[in-house]
């Protein structure tokens, strides 16, 4: 399924997720803010498996096309928009104080900008101007992005900072959260990227 869609429901969610986490952090509620950072999460996956669903058959058709790689994407730079926006709503709007807050809601805005980049250029690149090495420095990004953000959740639970009382707990959750999607967007990718490459190399024999 295309993910244009879907993506008026996204946008709702993103909004809906930061008014909650706003108004959950403001009340020093950790559980509301779980649930509302586990909303949008959660209707990221939803599209994830909606658009990426047709490349992981094993029927896949044998085209250049790669669509699903555009719209993951735009999904994981809307991840990193998210948790820009949910840093910067949070520690604005609640009364919680953090001096760090601002750094992370930076870098997260950076990394939304330059993967919407990236998204831009795989549009201009899709059907048969699409190249396999375009193909496979995206997928080794991905991978760097996946691993990277894995060794930040294993610390993350290992630290035991998920369990914290002090004002960064709000924004643990918003790394958790955000964390878990990027990394399971990431692992979508790879898989339909596999299934792409093993399709077109494998080709089904004509009756």
């Amino acid at each position: 399924m295309p993910l244009r869609p879907m993506l008026p429901a996204i946008l709702l969610a993103f909004l809906l997720s930061i008014l909650v986490a706003v108004l959950a952090a403001a009340r020093n509620a950790g559980m509301p803010l779980a649930l509302a950072v586990s909303l949008f999460a959660a209707q990221i996956l939803f599209a994830v498996v909606r658009t990426n669903a047709p490349a992981w058959r094993a029927d896949v058709a044998l085209t250049p096309d790669a669509s699903w790689a555009w719209s993951n994407s735009v999904l994981t730079a809307l991840v990193y928009a998210w948790g820009a926006a949910a840093m910067f709503a949070v520690y604005s709007l609640s009364g919680l104080t953090w001096r760090h807050w601002w750094q992370y809601g930076v870098a997260m805005t950076v990394l939304a900008a330059v993967t919407l980049l990236c998204a831009r250029l795989l549009a201009a690149r899709r059907g048969p101007h699409a190249t396999s090495k375009s193909m496979t420095i995206l997928m080794g990004l991905t991978v760097l992005q996946a691993v990277g953000i894995g060794g930040g959740l294993v610390y993350l639970i290992a630290s035991g900072k998920l369990m914290t009382h002090r004002p960064d707990w709000a924004a643990n959750q918003i790394f958790a959260a955000g964390g878990v999607t990027l990394v399971l967007v990431s692992l979508a990718s790879l898989l339909a990227h596999w299934r792409h490459v093993h399709a077109n190399a494998n080709p089904p024999l004509s009756a």
